[in-house]
């Protein structure tokens, strides 16, 4: 039987008043996450996110704007490092080693958040339209890897297909690795995963 959260809790209703308290974005991330996947993202709203969490709706709001954005949070934090490790990798072999590389190194800021993260990921392997929510996030770390490549000196269309296949081949691997429990980090697991990638491209 389903159970909708419609009360508030004693925690949220205090922050009706006084000052506004500090929210961990993890732990309100985990809890939503957590509900999202227990009772079905489009039964869940984020009111009853905030209740459950203990904070005020408009202290939820400020750090994740829609359920979109738990879900897909941290990818820009990601692409940030991928940009960074694009431009230090410079002793990859090649440019398949090179993005390889630089975004299993980039997957490893979320190590300290394995359970966070296969949550997400499950949830986005749930269906198209969730995993439509990240299109531009994934889009953005995708031209990251294009204009590596064409620094590289690749032709535009073979930049263009090698970014969109490691954005593919990076998302079909972690929702593996999310939906069948790994035991290990997803940074081991995509490590894994694009080596045989490589070995298929050499």
């Amino acid at each position: 039987m389903l159970v909708i959260f419609c009360s508030m809790t004693p925690e949220a209703q205090k922050l009706k008043r006084g000052r506004p308290v500090t929210t961990d974005p993890a732990a309100v991330g985990l809890t939503a996450l957590t509900l999202f996947e227990e009772h079905g993202i489009d039964m869940v709203t984020m009111e009853q996110v905030a209740a459950e969490a203990g904070i005020s709706r408009s202290n939820l709001f400020r750090v994740f704007p829609s359920k979109a954005a738990v879900v897909w949070g941290g990818m820009h934090s990601f692409t940030r490092e991928l940009a960074k490790n694009l431009e230090t990798n410079t002793d990859a072999g090649g440019i398949v080693q090179l993005l390889h590389s630089s975004w299993v190194q980039a997957m490893h800021i979320a190590d300290g958040s394995v359970e966070t993260v296969r949550l997400r990921l499950r949830l986005i392997g749930s269906s198209a339209e969730v995993y439509g929510w990240g299109h531009a996030q994934l889009e953005e770390a995708r031209a990251v890897l294009e204009n590596a490549v064409l620094k590289h000196g690749a032709p535009p269309m073979r930049a263009k297909a090698v970014s969109a296949a490691i954005v593919s081949a990076s998302m079909a691997i972690l929702i593996w690795w999310a939906e069948t429990d790994d035991e290990r980090t997803a940074a081991e697991a995509l490590d894994e995963g694009f080596s045989d990638f490589e070995a298929l491209f050499s």
